[in-house]
């Protein structure tokens, strides 16, 4: 229980569990006050928090480069800055790859909506040809969802460089804070170790070192594969004569890291493009090879190149990406998989928080031994 892990850890406090002891109704109050105290300050503070929670991942992905400059005798600032300016040049690199086809994307907007407009209402008239439902009706429901979600060209340019611009300040920021926390990490160590008993300090660094593992090899990992299924995607689009064939590739590959919401998404929009600038049978067939490379990925490139050193069960992946989305949008269920991973550390280190590590826990597997049955179950048998 959380208040548990409050009066056992933190602090110099000489009273002791077995002094302490409450009632259950008073444990499920103070557990469920606690969730909802936690929740509400994710909330409330994503401004700060999603920053940081990204530029953490980063710091974490950077540590070894930061050590190995370190050990060339480079100063650990000048070492910091040169790790993060080396990742901001690798993302400006992709951005610059990917820049022409997105000004056409963009400039291209308008004539893509009315088309795919086009494109929805033949198929309508063919639908109420062919089963007799009310096309009219159809259609107001298609141009209202389909004007809720695009909006129209003028106020899609504007969200645009409105977002890019928020954007923009996000990014430095995250910088900024994965600059911060390279340079002052043993600070921020140091400060741990002395907020918590003596006797806890040695768990408290295996969970900063296991912490630190996981995540690097998750979001490594994670990284690798999306090259690999955005290579996928892109070679299978350009194949097909797919417009904006390396912009469609990347964003599925980007969509793909999102568990089972993101490859559907990412469907549904490829293919509603893929209507706007060509046939229906060119949108089929996008779906189609999004679906094989799915198929690839979930059984082949995940378990290999991830590996299952994050083992969380489908439904807690689930709930975690539909509670990210809630809290902090599109970045929450980016973050929802590390976030649980980290909490699901800590919870296995813990004795008290070891019944939720279960809870976020994969179901172990059941050993079935090999040998010949005793006489007692052949006989039963």
């Amino acid at each position: 229980m959380l208040y548990q892990l409050i009066f056992n850890i933190f602090g110099k406090s000489t009273v002791s569990m077995n002094e302490f002891k409450l009632p259950f109704n008073a444990r499920l109050t103070f557990t469920l006050l606690s969730i909802i105290l936690v929740i509400y300050v994710a909330h409330i503070g994503s401004g700060i928090i999603v920053p940081l929670m990204f530029a953490l991942l980063i710091a974490i992905m950077l540590l070894p480069v930061v050590h190995r400059l370190e050990k060339w005798r480079i100063p650990r600032g000048m070492a910091a800055i040169m790790a993060v300016l080396l990742f901001i040049i690798l993302i400006a690199l992709i951005m610059m790859l990917l820049g022409r086809q997105m000004e056409a994307f963009i400039s291209d907007f308008p004539q893509l909506q009315q088309k795919l407009m086009l494109v929805i209402t033949s198929t309508q008239e063919w639908v109420n040809a062919k089963f007799h439902i009310n096309s009219s009706t159809q259609l107001s429901y298609v141009e209202k969802a389909l004007m809720g979600t695009l909006g129209t060209a003028t106020s899609f340019l504007s969200q645009t460089f409105l977002s890019l611009s928020s954007l923009l300040v996000f990014v430095v920021f995250v910088f900024l804070y994965a600059f911060f926390i390279l340079f002052y990490r043993r600070l921020l160590v140091n400060f741990l170790v002395k907020n918590f008993k003596e006797e806890h300090r040695d768990k408290l660094l295996t969970v900063i070192g296991s912490t630190r593992s996981i995540i690097k090899s998750y979001v490594g990992g994670l990284m690798i594969e999306m090259v690999i299924v955005a290579i996928l995607n892109t070679t299978l689009f350009l194949v097909l004569g797919i417009k904006y064939a390396i912009l469609l590739g990347v964003m599925a590959a980007i969509f793909n890291i999102i568990p089972y919401v993101g490859i559907l998404t990412a469907t549904i929009l490829i293919i509603l493009v893929t209507l706007a600038t060509g046939t229906p049978i060119q949108a089929l067939q996008a779906g189609v090879a999004l679906f094989l490379v799915h198929i690839l990925d979930s059984n082949v490139l995940f378990p290999s190149i991830v590996g299952s050193k994050v083992k969380i069960n489908a439904l807690i992946t689930i709930i975690g990406v539909v509670l990210g989305n809630m809290l902090w949008g599109i970045p929450g269920m980016f973050l929802a998989i590390p976030t649980i991973a980290i909490i699901k550390i800590i919870c296995e280190n813990i004795p008290e928080m070891q019944p939720w590590a279960i809870l976020l826990g994969d179901e172990p597997k059941v050993k079935v031994k090999k040998g010949k049955p005793k006489k007692d179950e052949t006989t039963n048998s």
